[in-house]
């Protein structure tokens, strides 16, 4: 049985990122060992295992005072290896956590105090009051158990930003078409595309795996493949919500009409297929392109911008705004909570708290310092980056994992663990800075929560835990039965495999036989406007 819950990728991404001070309890007396050795902590990792001889990480431990000794396992084998430290008893001094996580696994961290925080890890600290505002009691209490606060962490600002979509102006301009807005614009494009180039599919591949399949058309309709979402004062399930079936209807079609890949089920499961496909021109658009990424040139060496230029040098790149029905309502965009990721402790370091404040000033200096976040991100100036712009850029030659892995940086940054925004604002690259100023911050911005209904906000109850039954009974886990088989229905509603009345039969018996139960615990669990 497993002991932990199991960790989407984004989680993956977050406790890679929020593990950097990680050490093994067998470690734990090193803070009462002589002053002049430094305190030895043992890091638990995902993807890039740094070179203990690099030069950077040499750096690294000189620069936080401490010794870093680094081991990380593939993405899918995080949470195996995490359930293997649970059942021993023998925890990293640090991991990572989710607020979903398993009562074992906040069992097996330390207590602390925000007091204790705040003075060992002010700038952290200070982050989080800044980002979580009037939320931020509310978000204690969801790192709390018992009373007592368990974990930490500033939010994964990064991860709370919706991604936008980047669409091939060159390609528009070709076909005669101006940027499409509704799924009826999507429509005559598609069609037009097709009959340009019948050889290829348009709507080649999505990035994200199976949980983002064809979410930037399922927006319009104002669903997310297996999304709570908050409507009409009520949370409900997207599967269940009208617009999921006017969507798959209108996807089926798309199938139909050959504008969807007939492989798109497969590539899309290959990490790799969405960059390749896009800078191969196979794709009219790409749907996850990050506001961290460039839209215009100069294109940065090795962006997806300079590969694609270097391939179709008149290629020309826009960004797409979230289709809508064109009814007056508002697209549904993505975005993950803010505040749902946790640093853990170890309780053994409850009876160490020399050690476990060292360890808490170090996390604290490697996402708060630039020098350090620099470090640890990017490694050494000139040697492994270039500054352009005033900003970082790692080279050709470094950007693989197996090549920081060698030079012994890039591991505490999977994408989801922020760090503070002091250090953004002095290491972001402009183009960073201004993508998000004009497209989510102002309000006449493509992706601004004027234009866009965000997924998740703060001020909108959302599905923060497991839905329990009013005696206690765990649904999420009778539930995941159905959610296994819906998404082999979604998919193949989509390619003609099944119909629109095998979908509303098998709905109709999720939702008889323990769905409506799950909706309305759901609301009577967080719906507390």
């Amino acid at each position: 049985m497993k002991l932990v819950k199991s960790v989407s990728v984004a989680l993956v991404f977050t406790t890679a990122a929020i593990s950097v001070l990680a050490g093994c309890s067998s470690l734990s007396n090193d803070a009462k060992k002589g002053k002049s050795e430094k305190t030895t902590i043992n890091i638990f990792t995902t993807r890039i295992q740094p070179d203990p001889n690099s030069e950077v990480l040499r750096q690294m431990n000189e620069n936080l005072g401490v010794n870093l000794k680094i081991t990380a396992v593939p993405d899918a084998d995080y949470d195996t290896k995490l359930n293997l430290f649970v059942a021993s008893g023998e925890m990293p001094d640090v991991y990572g956590g989710y607020i979903t996580s398993s009562k074992a696994l906040f069992d097996s961290a330390a207590s602390l105090t925000e007091e204790e925080v705040k003075q060992y890890a002010p700038n952290i600290y200070a982050s989080f009051v800044a980002r979580a505002g009037n939320q931020k009691d509310h978000i204690i209490d969801l790192w709390s158990r018992d009373g007592k606060l368990k974990g930490f962490s500033n939010g994964a600002l990064g991860n709370s930003l919706p991604y936008g979509v980047a669409l091939r102006a060159d390609i528009l301009k070709e076909l005669g078409v101006s940027t499409p807005e509704t799924i009826a614009d999507w429509d005559i494009l598609l069609k037009k595309y097709k009959e340009k180039y019948p050889n290829f599919y348009p709507i080649t591949v999505q990035n994200g795996g199976e949980a983002q399949a064809m979410y930037y058309f399922l927006s319009a309709y104002g669903v997310r493949r297996d999304a709570w979402i908050y409507k009409d004062n009520q949370i409900q399930y997207a599967p269940f919500m009208p617009g999921m079936r006017e969507a798959l209807i209108q996807l089926n079609k798309w199938y139909k009409a050959g504008y969807i890949n007939p492989e798109y089920y497969t590539m899309y499961q290959n990490a790799s297929a969405p960059v390749d496909e896009f800078v191969n021109n196979n794709a009219l658009f790409y749907q996850y392109y990050n506001t961290t990424l460039q839209i215009d040139p100069p294109f940065d060496e090795g962006s997806i911008g300079a590969k694609l230029t270097a391939k179709y040098p008149n290629a020309k790149l826009e960004w797409a705004p979230f289709p809508t029905l064109g009814d007056g309502g508002k697209a549904i965009v993505a975005n993950a909570p803010m505040f749902t990721n946790i640093v853990f402790f170890n309780k053994k370091l409850e009876k160490d708290r020399d050690k476990l404040h060292t360890i808490m000033t170090a996390w604290d200096k490697v996402f708060s310092d630039p020098e350090t976040y620099t470090l640890a991100k990017y490694g050494l100036k000139d040697t492994h980056y270039t500054l352009v712009n005033d900003a970082p850029v790692t080279k050709q030659e470094f950007s693989t994992n197996d090549a920081k892995a060698k030079e012994g940086f890039g591991w505490p940054f999977m994408g989801a663990f922020d760090a503070t925004d002091e250090v953004n604002a002095k290491m972001l690259p402009s183009f960073v800075k201004e993508n998000r100023q004009k497209l989510l911050f102002d309000d006449n911005g493509l992706y601004s929560k004027k234009n866009v209904d965000y997924l998740v906000t703060t001020d909108k109850p959302t599905v923060e835990g497991p839905i329990t039954s009013e005696s206690g009974e765990n649904l999420d886990g009778k539930n995941q039965t159905y959610a296994t088989q819906w998404n082999t229905m979604f998919t193949s509603v989509i390619v003609g495999e099944k119909t629109i009345k095998d979908f509303d039969a098998f709905i109709a018996d999720w939702r008889k036989q323990l769905g409506d139960e799950l909706v309305k615990n759901a609301n009577r669990l967080y719906n507390k406007k």
